[in-house]
């Protein structure tokens, strides 16, 4: 087999590095049925997974040593036990010790003479239950695709071991009906977008210098310099948390918005409150970038098909409820502004901002250019009911992206059986222990619940007027 990667595929090869490899996965917590332990479970597990031969895009290699004629090839050979690996943690097996590991893991580069992708099945949780780490290339999918796959492999009930992500049917996979994936744009291809975005930038520019300057938009490089964007270091810290899907849903609706808007004024609340106590309060709006699927519904072809959000954050010092209300207005005109761009204009917008970040950094000089963002908050979706692997139900499911300079920051969350699993990963140059941050966004979540919504704006009927007990004044005498 042989076929062309994609350019917007390919740059997340070409953007691997020792300190940002472009690694993203989850770890997914199974309780094991009564009366299997889950050494057991984990060991039926790694038996079925190693028994089914991968399928694409997980039995090739990356060849892109020249530039546009970077293709995916087929290996000579597969080796089941190198890609599903089994591992015992140290007694007692905390959640503290689960992260250091999978810290450890998440931080290496996939080796790119085999398929880009890992398993990793845990056991020795001090809890009962066992994890299981997928590790994989962002070239291969983006998160909703990866959703789609990996749940796919799962039961709704109790039942046999199905084929996992890496070996599901290419049926399963690509239906017949799926539209296929386009093929790559060449430079003369991509002039059309291109000139689009520009000009929708130079009239973004020329507004801003009139009367008529817009409040609103996507806003790459307005936010302030904070920790999250030292450069990024090849050591990991992670950390997560859960939010209640139903009550995060009606607290965005009560204040005009979406369940992300909701989750953006969690984190952000989150992440001030714990810069003011380390002394480093920021004093203007933080810059959250916000990817957002563009598949349509059923696509989960092959690659990385999202635009990129640069949603302004609630103002320094403000209260939860109002931080939600300003994020808001600024996602929905983050989203308008894009919504006026065709797919790939939308798409060279957000490879236009790092450019000019890498051009920065290029020329050194970043001490005078603000950061692109400040960190990074992504809804992969999410499912319904509960999930099991062979007979063993899931219980969580925390996402871990990438991070990449600028932004060492990152918040991926997966939705599932009520529950939104929010997985934090963070350069330690930027977060050298999450825990402080969660406990931040968890009281954050306790404040939000308690903010009050704004009035409502419908009118009610006005109340019977009162008649007059003094004598009326005859028109005559009125002045």
């Amino acid at each position: 087999m042989s076929r062309p990667i994609p350019v917007t595929d390919l740059i997340f090869l070409w953007a691997d590095r020792r300190e940002a490899p472009a690694n993203v996965g989850v770890v997914l917590l199974f309780q094991p049925p009564p009366g299997l332990s889950a050494a057991r479970a984990l060991d039926q597990v790694a038996r079925a997974y190693r028994a089914t031969p991968p399928t694409a895009p997980f039995d090739v290699v990356p060849d892109s040593a020249i530039p546009g004629t970077a293709r995916w090839q087929t290996p000579d050979r597969i080796d089941p036990g190198f890609h599903v690996r089994t591992e015992t943690l140290p007694p007692p097996g905390t959640v503290a010790q689960l992260n250091a590991r999978l810290a450890e893991l998440h931080r290496d580069p996939l080796d790119r003479r085999r398929p880009l992708f890992e398993i990793h099945l845990i056991g020795g949780l001090e809890s009962g239950l066992f994890a299981l780490y997928v590790k994989s290339h962002h070239v291969t999918w983006d998160g909703r695709s990866a959703l789609t796959r990996i749940f796919d492999c799962f039961g709704a009930t109790p039942g046999r071991i199905r084929p996992g992500f890496h070996a599901a049917e290419p049926a399963a996979t690509m239906p017949a009906d799926t539209p296929q994936p386009e093929p790559p744009r060449s430079l003369l291809g991509r002039a059309a977008p291109l000139s689009e975005l520009l000009g929708a930038l130079a009239r973004r520019i020329e507004a801003m210098r009139g009367l008529d300057a817009p409040g609103g938009g996507n806003a790459p490089f307005a936010g302030p310099p904070t920790r999250f964007n030292r450069p990024v270091v090849a050591e990991r810290s992670l950390g997560q948390f859960t939010l209640p899907l139903d009550q995060l849903r009606r607290v965005g609706h009560a204040f005009g918005g979406t369940i992300n808007d909701a989750l953006l004024a969690v984190i952000d609340e989150g992440i001030h409150r714990y810069l003011a106590s380390l002394g480093e309060r920021p004093s203007e709006a933080l810059v959250a970038m916000c990817p957002v699927a563009s598949r349509e519904a059923g696509d989960t072809a092959i690659g990385n098909r999202a635009t990129t959000l640069f949603v302004r954050m609630g103002e320094p010092r403000s209260s939860v409820g109002r931080r939600l209300r300003d994020i808001v207005t600024s996602t929905a005109a983050a989203k308008a502004e894009m919504r006026a761009l065709s797919r790939d204009a939308s798409f060279d917008f957000a490879l236009l901002v790092f450019g000019l970040t890498l051009a920065a950094r290029v020329f050194r000089l970043d001490p005078y250019v603000r950061p692109a963002v400040n960190y990074v908050v992504s809804n992969v979706g999410g499912v319904d009911g509960e999930r099991y692997l062979g007979r063993s139900r899931l219980v969580a499911a925390y996402p871990i992206s990438m991070v990449a300079d600028p932004v060492g920051l990152n918040f991926t969350t997966l939705s599932h059986d009520g529950r939104m699993d929010v997985g934090v990963v963070a350069s330690r140059a930027a977060l050298d222990d999450t825990a402080p941050l969660v406990a931040e966004c968890l009281a954050a979540w306790q404040r939000l619940r308690r903010a009050r919504p704004p009035q409502s704006l419908v009118l009610r009927k006005a109340p019977p007027r009162k008649r007059s007990r003094t004598r009326r004044m005859p028109p005559t005498q009125r002045p």
